[in-house]
């Protein structure tokens, strides 16, 4: 897909919010990434994991551009919006009922590809660090007690009890353990607090091409005519494309959230423009927005009567 027509009739606005993206297709250019995505896809289904429909046809295309007056360069893909509500930061957010609505996501995971160290004033204790010791500790006990009722009881409610509890600490022990490091010494994007998108695993390369994309690199997500400035937050599975942080899902869709999806359709489009990243830290919005601004100016610009969306 390389007509503007054609995205036009995915996202309806996009041509009025970046009126010179018809020219640029002219000479767009189909991403490697997108054939390795659904190969990804393809080898998925044949070792037999189970995809929606709607996962399946999950991103209509990855695009190159290049502004030949200019040289920016940007990738292009269009794609649907699901919610992130990970990441935790001890310094900004330090206490667990700060997470209460991220948590409830069973994928939720504390620390972010986009993470820096934390130095001097800025050491906190992240909550995560007692909470999985201190519910190790708890779900140890019930399967204690639940072993005993399971030695004198071999019927399958007490027998599944004990397998599912074993499972439980299994996946939280290792959990625990793998974020351990991480979440003493370092701090992290939150999904509710910070503008990011999640691209897939495979994107990131450290080639230094023109489309090499990279962490950090600035985004600006085009919806419904509107323009939203963000970065590339973390990775994600190599078969999951479509995937913004809570704070930006809920500025395109109020009711989104780690259970609903902003944008169901492939509806949504990311402009990602490669060796944008800046010094990681917690992102100043102030400056996201005019260097997003920029590089758009660097591409034609918004349309007239288009503002960047402003992060308050």
């Amino acid at each position: 897909m390389t007509k503007a027509a054609d995205l036009e009739q995915l996202n309806p606005g996009l041509s009025n919010a970046w009126p010179k993206l018809s020219e640029l297709l002219h000479s767009a250019v189909v991403s490697p990434k997108f054939k390795a995505f659904y190969d990804a896809k393809i080898s998925a289904v044949a070792e037999g994991e189970s995809m929606s429909t709607k996962h399946y046809f999950d991103c209509a295309t990855v695009l190159h551009l290049t502004d030949a007056a200019t040289g920016r360069c940007a990738v292009l893909f269009q794609s649907d919006m699901d919610v992130d509500t990970d990441g935790t930061d001890p310094v900004r957010l330090p206490r667990l009922e700060d997470y209460d609505d991220a948590r409830i996501s069973r994928s939720f995971q504390p620390v972010l590809a986009y993470s820096w160290a934390m130095r001097g004033a800025d050491k906190a204790e992240n909550p995560f660090i007692r909470y999985y010791s201190d519910t190790l500790t708890r779900l140890r006990f019930f399967e204690q007690e639940i072993a005993k009722e399971a030695a004198n009881d071999h019927g399958y409610i007490w027998q599944g009890a004990e397998k599912y509890f074993g499972d439980q600490i299994n996946s939280l022990d290792k959990k625990a353990k793998y974020y351990d490091q991480d979440l003493r010494e370092r701090r992290s994007l939150v999904g509710s607090l910070d503008p990011f998108i999640v691209v897939p695993q495979t994107w990131p390369d450290r080639l230094k091409l023109p489309f090499s994309v990279q962490v950090g690199d600035l985004v600006a997500v085009i919806y419904s005519g509107n323009v939203y400035p963000c970065l590339i937050g973390d990775t994600g599975g190599d078969t999951k494309a479509g995937e913004a942080s809570q704070r930006l899902a809920i500025a395109i869709n109020p009711k989104a959230s780690g259970r609903n999806s902003a944008v169901e359709t492939v509806g949504v489009t990311y402009v990602i423009f490669p060796k944008t990243r800046l010094a990681m830290g917690p992102p100043d919005l102030s400056v996201l927005h005019s260097e997003v601004a920029r590089l758009l100016g660097e591409m034609g610009g918004l349309g007239a009567g288009v503002a960047l969306h402003s992060w308050q």
